[in-house]
């Protein structure tokens, strides 16, 4: 007889009895949860607020968010975490939900008059920073709020009394000393404003607006490696903040280290705190590595954004529209842009104006009015992905020459070649101003490009600016916008002309006007260049004495690096550096033809001069030495980091006679 024991009902009755225990317990719990997850979290993201751990508090408001219904109280205390960030629209989307939530009204009208008060928009009351208690205030919203407001309504003065009195009763407090540092950099002097912030670190390691302020600093400063230290340090004392992951990937960008950036900034990717910074960084990162559409994708993505970062969104979203050959939407861009900073100066003088006379009415009217255009506009998306959406690819092989000129070069050329478009403030070295600035590579001997140079320059680019190739243009389209750059020149060696016998009351003859016109722009003979055979070592030795004999290493150095304290400016007087022949790419290429053309044409407008002493045999060994110097991968620098290598080069103290030098004594070498 079987045994029955497996037959028997009591473990199936007992897995139900669990089952629905467990049920009941789960159905009582949940409203004990209902009503104490979201007092904990909220009391536990005050303490978080209070040691300057705006990021981990955020987090325990999301815990809270998802067990509180309809009282708008966790909305309240996320809009003060994006007023402590600084992050004005997210402040006010915020705080408009916990009012359609039902939060409580006296809070709420607490935490909107707070914001403004951070704005310079509302008066500060004495009383919010010498008894917040009494004004039923955390001390550390009180005393930045009311600091941050008269700093907004340059009212340093008052900033400072708040601070000495604060400090005095706190004085190893880490948040004063935020403020502290906060007040010096209002007042220009960033060395003190830095040592405040780092004390303010070193008292709490976790005060995430000190991290943010001093590497910030640091990115500011241009000193990209210490930025990227307290980037670093910022993300170990707060794990939890997106601030200190999208700095981290920003200065990466900034480095040129590329794929490690987009490796830090989709760590984000499945955040619940992402916010228009994390789409916009992605999209510049794309940006920077020619992933155009790509970077389209991720920046029509981004959220309503304001200030800076808005601008920033439409700024490179405007550069990406101009590399696609979508030059009218670039403008329509860039337009907005140019109109937010207009906005954005005027709302500051304004300010200022009250300032110095708060009863002025018609002041405080306009404030107003541009106060909530710039709300409205803030929480507005840019209209990236409408432009995206909306673009058709165009063929212009029926289009005039001044139609491919204001399509292809126009964004950083300008409209009328002068190097002023909307896109030159964000390159560097800046476009050049086609009509009186030297043409670089040329094949002439009075410096005037032919047809053919244009040509070949815009097909191909110049390596090392922000100078792209065209070189999905025709033969027929190169050769029409060669010519009307042609044109250009012509019309604008005209203008400079006509202008300087203006300026020197002298009578114009137009006969006389023609022959400076022909003279400034018609090519002359054709640099005669010499076979070059292939490279031989006996061929490089010859090649490295004729460098070091004929003066290249003046500039170039002994090794073809380049000699860092050489100041040489370019014919607009803006600095320049040597060429790095080992790691930096050719403006002109890298084939010996090229080189030997800049050898012997030089590259007018720059400091290089031609050379007119060498031998053919001189000249091809010198090209063969040139090009035994050079090493892969060549450097890719950003805009940024070609502005820095320039700028922060050391300047002798008598620039011109350095100068003069520097150009005289330079030899023949690209």
């Amino acid at each position: 007889m079987r045994s029955g024991h497996c037959d028997s009902p009591e473990p199936h009755q007992r897995r139900i009895v669990f089952g629905v225990s467990g049920a009941l317990l789960i159905l009582l719990a949940l409203p004990v949860a209902v009503l104490t997850v979201p007092v904990w979290a909220r009391w536990s993201a005050v303490r978080q607020v209070d040691a300057g751990a705006i990021s981990e508090a955020q987090r325990r408001l999301r815990w809270s968010a998802r067990f509180s219904f309809h009282d708008g109280q966790t909305e309240l205390m996320q809009a003060a975490c994006f007023r402590r960030l600084g992050q004005m629209s997210r402040w006010e989307a915020a705080l408009e939900s916990s009012r359609q939530k039902g939060a409580n009204p006296r809070r709420w009208q607490q935490e909107r008059i707070l914001g403004l008060i951070r704005q310079g928009a509302h008066e500060v009351p004495e009383n919010y920073w010498r008894n917040p208690l009494g004004a039923d205030l955390r001390p550390h919203d009180a005393i930045e709020v009311c600091v941050r407001g008269h700093l907004a309504r340059n009212e340093p003065g008052q900033a400072e009394q708040i601070l000495a009195f604060w400090a005095a009763a706190l004085p190893q407090d880490a948040h004063v000393a935020y403020l502290q540092g906060v007040y010096w950099f209002n007042q220009g002097d960033e060395a003190r404003a830095l040592t405040e912030f780092e004390n303010a670190v070193t008292r709490q390691s976790g005060h995430e607006l000190a991290h943010t302020a001093v590497a910030r600093l640091f990115e500011k400063q241009d000193r990209l490696a210490e930025a990227l230290t307290a980037y670093v340090r910022f993300a170990a004392g707060c794990p939890r903040s997106t601030t200190a992951v999208m700095g981290l990937a920003r200065v990466l960008r900034k480095l040129t280290l590329m794929e490690e950036a987009r490796a830090v900034a989709e760590s984000l990717r499945s955040s619940p705190d992402r916010f228009s910074e994390f789409w916009g960084e992605m999209g510049a990162i794309e940006l920077e590595l020619g992933n155009y559409q790509q970077a389209l994708h991720w920046l029509a993505q981004a959220p309503a954004a304001d200030g800076q970062k808005k601008r920033e969104l439409l700024g490179d979203a405007a550069m990406t529209f101009a590399l696609l050959d979508e030059v009218e939407v670039a403008d329509r861009l860039f337009e907005q842009v140019d109109a937010d900073l207009a906005t954005t100066s005027r709302v500051s003088e304004l300010l200022t104006q009250l300032a110095v006379a708060p009863d002025r009415k018609e002041v405080a009217d306009e404030l107003e009015r541009l106060s909530h255009a710039v709300a409205v506009a803030a929480g507005q998306p840019a209209r990236i992905e409408l432009e995206r959406s909306g673009v058709v690819r165009r063929e212009h092989a029926g289009s005039t020459a001044a139609d491919l000129y204001a399509l292809y070069c126009g964004a950083c050329h300008g409209a009328n070649g002068d190097g002023d478009g909307r896109a030159a403030r964000h390159q560097f070295p800046r476009p050049r101003d086609l009509r009186t600035d030297g043409f670089r590579l040329v094949s002439t001997h009075n410096g005037n490009p032919t047809g053919e140079d244009l040509e070949k320059v815009i097909k191909r680019g110049m390596p090392g600016t922000s100078m792209r190739a065209f070189d999905l243009l025709s033969e027929n389209q190169l050769q029409r916008l060669a010519q009307e750059v042609l044109q250009i020149r012509r019309a604008g060696v005209r203008d400079w002309y006509v202008a300087l016998l203006q300026a020197e009351e002298e009578e114009i003859d137009e006969q006389d006007v023609q022959q400076v016109v022909d003279l400034r722009s018609l090519p002359g003979a054709i640099v005669p260049a010499p076979t070059i055979g292939p490279a031989d070592p006996a061929a490089v030795a010859r090649g490295r004495n004729v460098y070091l004999e004929s003066g290249c290493r003046t500039c170039h150095g002994d090794d073809g690096t380049g000699t860092p304290e050489i100041a040489a400016f370019d014919q607009q007087g803006l600095p320049v550096w040597p060429r790095d022949l080992v790691r930096d790419p050719f403006k002109g290429g890298h084939e010996p033809e090229s080189v030997c053309l800049r050898i012997l044409a030089g590259m007018p407008g720059s400091p290089h001069p031609a050379t007119k002493t060498l031998t053919d045999q001189q000249c091809v060994d010198l090209v063969h030495y040139c090009g035994s110097l050079s090493r892969q991968p060549k450097r890719t620098l950003t805009n940024h980091q070609r502005f820095l290598e320039a700028t922060q080069r050391p300047l002798p103290a008598a620039i011109p006679e350095a100068t003069a030098d520097a150009n005289s004594a330079a030899g023949g070498c690209p």
